[in-house]
């Protein structure tokens, strides 16, 4: 198990330093949403290379077709190769479903992040995950019709990952427990990573 923070524009001066003396051991970084690449995205990742810190990206969704998931995936395949030289980020790539306008849809939620997902690997990024509240995975996402071998981020602000302890069969990979860590002069998402 490792800690690793969740970071994006709305965290603009992260005090590297304090991350790394604190014991935090990866990040997930914000890539974007719609087809507007995030503001901190290059400096982000940049910092986490200087500090030696593995990472991940993140993709805020708003699909509520297929056809909408599929140009969301297209549009982070083609940032990735932009920004990334096309190479698989080793923390993964993880589609955020948490927005509202991806209820707008006939189809129940799950089959745009499905689509979502199985474009990405597809084009062979071999690290594709799902990040949402423990009350979407709960009562929102059919997950029944998302394969196993897909990859769970959970976020429930709880002394306990209920997720992953109510689904065994399923890979649960990180739990964001707060919204509020202290960490220096700071106050960040942190996660559980479990390796």
């Amino acid at each position: 198990m490792m800690k690793v923070i969740d970071i994006s524009a709305w965290q603009e001066n992260i005090d590297w330093k304090a991350v790394k003396d604190i014991g935090i051991g990866g990040v997930i970084i914000k890539i974007g949403e719609k087809t507007h690449l995030d503001d901190m995205f290059i400096t982000h990742v940049n910092n986490a290379v200087t500090y030696n810190l593995p990472y991940g990206i993140y993709y805020y969704a708003h699909a509520s077709t297929i056809d909408e998931a599929i140009a969301e995936a297209n549009w982070v395949d083609k940032q990735i190769k932009t920004y990334l030289n096309g190479q698989n980020p080793p923390l993964g790539i993880w589609y955020d479903a948490e927005d509202k306008d991806m209820l707008d849809g006939y189809l129940n939620v799950v089959y745009p992040i499905a689509n979502f997902i199985s474009t990405l690997l597809d084009k062979g990024y071999n690290y594709v995950g799902l990040y949402s509240s423990y009350n979407w995975l709960t009562n929102i996402i059919d997950l029944k019709a998302l394969p196993d071998y897909v990859p769970i981020w959970s976020a429930q602000y709880y002394h306990q990952n209920s997720f992953a302890m109510e689904n065994p069969h399923r890979i649960c990979r990180m739990w964001q427990y707060t919204d509020c860590e202290r960490i220096g002069d700071m106050r960040l998402d942190c996660n559980v990573y479990y390796e």
